[in-house]
């Protein structure tokens, strides 16, 4: 049997461990009272050194932001806005070098600013998604690959750390279904991406990452068949999923709670009854985002000990890689009108500062792109920021920011432009 090797479970095992408080808080969330109601609903139990093609089409999300927030901010949300840019300006313009990051590293970097995430390969800028799609290179080492006449993607260290973890990111970043995927000089499409994770679904294993890219590509009533001829379903991703614990997932559990909170809000936006699995989805998703702020600390964090109960670790590292992905998962699923609770605005405060002062530190690379995209997120919900746009907005708060000339990063000058 293939051991896959988990970064996110190997990055927990590297931090501090928090300092736990005493259990005053309730018990996480258990699904074991639905597990049973409308399961009736459920429908089923050759590569090229040749670059050239990452300049083929830019990427664009297929779910634009607005320009502007639905309503007029106040003036803490509006001094909140301007240091939440400020930071995001900041990260922006310091990007990763495919000299320097892996495929995993490159993926991550994506995970924060989506399409518009630059990448700088060798004494040029490309577009982050644009290579990794293309197949290009990242620190020596490409991702896809072509076998039997079928899309694969490499697993290990460097590569993917999960099964579908690469269609996930392109969900997250919401590129559209025919973006094109260049494996020297075969051209594919993110829908091949989809088609191989269906087909390599395989009970009890952790399918958190294929729930999130197929409940964002497909209708959520799609059925298949794996490569076994077994039926599976967007709703059997969701009760296997449901069926595998929380608080034992990679990153406290964080990416298996952003899959049910996709699937939901997937159902949801397609007008169909939230019935069955989504039914039970929904309200596991809504139990975990209220026990949450029952374990935020007074500074506005989120425990150190992520689902586990509350904890205040002061290791920076450690805090920040657990509010950036408990913030980021809250972000993504909370309803919008809830985004300016005031117990929300104090964590995104409290993770914008983290950010700031401590922004010459040398963050892990994939806390980091969790962390920015919390707030990538905030600025798009409640403040109008847009995906395709980020460097636009971002320009008028980066020219009073330090250059940092020595952090080994190359900082991009304002009117610089993204390559396609």
């Amino acid at each position: 049997m293939r051991t896959t090797i988990s970064f996110c479970a190997l990055l927990g095992c590297l931090l501090v461990t928090g300092v736990a408080f005493s259990q005053d808080a309730t018990d996480p969330p258990d699904d074991s009272s639905t597990a049973t109601q409308n399961d009736a609903a459920e429908t089923g139990n050759g590569e090229s050194d040749d670059s050239s093609k990452v300049e083929e089409q830019e990427p664009a999300s297929d779910e634009a932001g607005s320009d502007e927030p639905e309503s007029e901010l106040s003036p803490e949300l509006t001094e909140l806005r301007d240091r939440v840019r400020r930071c995001l300006a900041y990260y922006f313009y310091r990007p990763e070098t495919t000299a320097r990051r892996s495929p995993w590293g490159v993926m991550h970097t994506v995970v924060g600013f989506g399409v518009d995430t630059p990448l700088v390969t060798g004494n040029k800028q490309a577009n982050a998604i644009s290579w990794l799609c293309g197949n290009a290179p990242c620190n020596g080492m490409r991702l896809l690959y072509v076998e039997d006449g079928r899309l694969r993607l490499r697993m290990g260290p460097g590569y993917q750390g999960h099964e579908g973890q690469f269609l996930c990111i392109l969900a997250q970043s919401r590129v559209k279904l025919d973006y094109p995927l260049w494996i020297g000089e075969h051209r594919l499409k993110v829908s091949d991406l989809v088609k191989h994770e269906q087909l390599t679904c395989e009970s009890g294993t952790e399918l958190t990452f294929k729930l999130i890219g197929i409940s964002h590509y497909l209708d959520p009533d799609t059925t298949w068949e794996n490569q076994h001829g077994e039926p599976w379903s967007i709703a059997r991703l969701i009760k296997e999923e449901l069926a595998q614990s929380v608080l034992d997932a990679c990153c406290g559990g964080t990416h298996r709670m952003t899959g049910f909170s996709f699937a939901v809000k997937k159902r949801a936006k397609s007008g169909k009854p939230m019935t069955g699995q989504w039914y039970r989805a929904k309200r596991y998703v809504d139990d975990y985002c209220e026990y949450t702020f029952k374990l935020q600390n007074p500074d506005g964090s989120f425990s150190t000990n992520w689902f586990r109960g509350r904890a205040n670790s002061g290791d920076i590292p450690r805090k920040f890689d657990t509010t950036g992905h408990t913030l980021e998962w809250l972000v993504f699923s909370l309803p919008k009108d809830q985004l300016t609770d005031p117990r929300v605005v104090k964590a995104v405060s409290f993770l914008t500062d983290l950010m700031w002062e401590n922004r010459q530190r040398e963050w892990e690379i994939g806390p980091k792109g969790h962390a920015v995209h919390a707030l990538a997120l905030y600025d798009e919900y409640v403040f109008g920021g847009k995906p395709g746009k980020r460097r636009e907005q971002l320009a008028e708060y980066k020219v009073s920011q330090p250059t940092d000339e020595g952090d080994g990063q190359l900082v991009l000058s304002q009117s610089a432009s993204v390559s396609p």
